[in-house]
Parts: C-alpha cells; structure tokens; sequence
C-alpha cells in the first residue's frame, strides 16, 4: 500500500542513514554500540530486517522492540476519563517517546552509556564526548562551589549585565526564568545536567521547496508565535543575554 510504501522509504531515506551516521562515528572511537529500535508498528517484514542488519557495521547489534506503543486510560483536560463507568484503554502514542526507559532498565548493568533519540535526529560520538565533558565540567564547579567562601561559583569573564528588571518565577521556584550569567550553589549544581538545542533542518524535498518555505507568504515566516518568538537577536545583542520569555518562558 501507499502507506508501507512511505514506511519504507522514509526507513532507507531517512532513518537509516542517521543511525549509521551516528553509529560509525562512534564506533571510530573504539566504543562497542548496540542499536534497539523502539517501534510503534506491530511488525516489520524480514526483509527490512534484513535491511537494518546488513547496513550496519560490523559488530554493531540490533535489537528491535515492535508494538511498543503503549496504552492508557483516555482522560479530559480535567483529568476526568473521558469514558466513565468503562474498563476501556486505547492506544498512546504519545507515550511511544517514553519506552525507551524500559530498555534503559533491563540493560543499565551491560552499558557505560545510553542515547535515546527520535528517529529523525543526528546524534554522534561529538554529542556524547560533549555530555561528558559538560558533566565532568559541572562535577568540577560542584566542588567549587563548595569550598568558595560564599559557597557560590561565579561566572569568568561575564557579559555586562544591562536589564533593569529581572523575570518573574513562573514555577514557584525562588527566582526568575533568566538566570544566564547568574552565580550558582553547589546544591544548585548537583540538579544541573547538560543539554542540548535541537536544531531543525528544512531541507528540499525530492528538489521540490519544502512546505514550509512555499508560497507567497512562506509559513516559517508568518508562523503562529510570530508576533512573541521574533526572528531578530536585538534583544541578545542589547542585553547581553537570552531573551527569557522566548527561550525558556
């Protein structure tokens, strides 16, 4: 059907060649890699097995978990179920994003390190190296921060800071959503990890310009958050800083 047909190329085209991206660039370190794809379809042809297999490295195993898909108990908004008096579930796709934790348990004793990712997101041996960097280099401040007089590490060489006002807790937390260059407890930096920006690439679709560039008036410019995310960077560039209501409002 036009449907597997889809399933296929969009698993040649465009999953595949990510996961064996990411997979060869880490394994030119010298890491031994397993693969386990988390599938919302209840089956995959041998041969597209076969596919997998055969396109990546060797020694490189895969694992697949399909029809993992899980299921829950449909609610309202007001947490209410949306059908009362029935003992009926139904699919939850949504949640498909979260099975990963599953395998994380039954292998956490077999791997020094997990990634878990979308399967249209490039994750390398960079992003890994990175993590750990960031996390020795949080570790580091840790300890810091905790023989410093004030019990705080503060940030070297800061950009001057310009506001005149600070951000409002939207969270009930006891400061703002703009904290950028602002010191940090060390019980503030056990609770940090680090992270990453994802970055989205609208690319040509078979040569043809994608949806969102089409048109008089292309949609990734007149988008529905334009008047509250605008394109500039004036406010960074005035205040030496984040935007909080953009970035993390």
């Amino acid at each position: 059907t036009n449907t597997q047909t889809q399933t296929i190329s969009r698993l040649k085209e465009n999953v595949l060649p990510l996961i064996i991206d990411g997979v060869t660039s880490m394994i030119s370190r010298g890491w031994h890699v397993d693969v386990y794809l988390i599938c919302g379809f209840p089956t995959l042809e041998p041969s597209r097995e076969s596919m997998l297999r055969s396109a990546l490295p060797p020694g490189v195993g895969l694992e697949l978990w399909l029809d993992a898909t899980p299921y829950y108990y449909v609610k309202k908004f007001n947490q209410d179920l949306k059908h009362p008096g029935e003992q009926r579930i139904e699919p939850a796709p949504h949640g498909l994003s979260r099975q990963h934790r599953f395998v994380v348990r039954d292998k956490l004793m077999e791997y020094d390190f997990f990634t878990a990712f979308e399967d249209d997101m490039r994750i390398t041996a960079d992003h890994v190296v990175n993590f750990l960097e960031m996390s020795a280099e949080i570790d580091r401040l840790r300890k810091e921060a905790e023989r410093a007089p004030d019990g705080k590490v503060h940030v070297e060489d800061a950009v001057p800071d310009r506001r005149t006002s600070r951000g409002k807790s939207m969270d009930k937390a006891n400061v703002g959503n703009d904290l950028i260059q602002d010191p940090m407890t060390a019980e503030e930096l056990r609770r940090l990890w680090p992270g990453f920006l994802r970055a989205e690439v609208v690319d040509t679709r078979n040569g043809e310009p994608h949806p969102l560039l089409e048109g008089v008036s292309p949609q990734l410019d007149n988008h529905a958050w334009m008047r509250h995310v605008p394109h500039s960077t004036e406010y960074e560039s005035q205040f030496g800083t984040l935007d909080p209501n953009v970035c993390c409002g």
